[in-house]
C-alpha cells in the first residue's frame, strides 16, 4: 500500500464516473475507467486496463498495477476526471 494516493480525490473521481459514464450492468464507464461499488458503498473499485485501486472501509486501500508508469498514469485519469467541473 502506498502513503501517495489521495483517497478522497479518488472517491471525488468514482462519483464523477458514475454521474457522468455510461452504466453497463453494475458498472460506470468514463474516459477509460470502470467504477465499481458494492450494495453498501463499503467498497469501491476504480480500474482501467492496467491498474486497480480498491478502496475499502475506513480509507482502507489497495492499487494493484505492474510498472510504476501504469499507476501513474492511471492516477493522471483520476486527477483529470476529479478535476471536470459539474455541470
Amino acid at each position: 500500500m502506498s502513503s501517495d494516493i489521495d483517497i478522497r480525490m479518488a472517491l471525488r473521481a468514482y462519483q464523477k464516473i458514475v454521474e457522468l459514464g455510461e452504466k453497463r450492468g453494475n458498472k460506470h464507464y468514463y474516459k477509460g475507467i470502470s467504477a465499481y461499488s458494492d450494495l453498501d458503498g463499503y467498497n469501491v473499485d476504480l480500474t482501467d486496463d492496467k491498474v486497480t485501486l480498491s478502496i475499502n472501509f475506513h480509507s482502507k486501500y489497495n492499487l494493484d498495477y505492474k510498472s510504476a508508469l501504469d499507476k501513474d498514469e492511471f492516477m493522471e485519469k483520476l486527477q483529470k476526471i476529479d478535476n471536470i467541473k459539474a455541470k
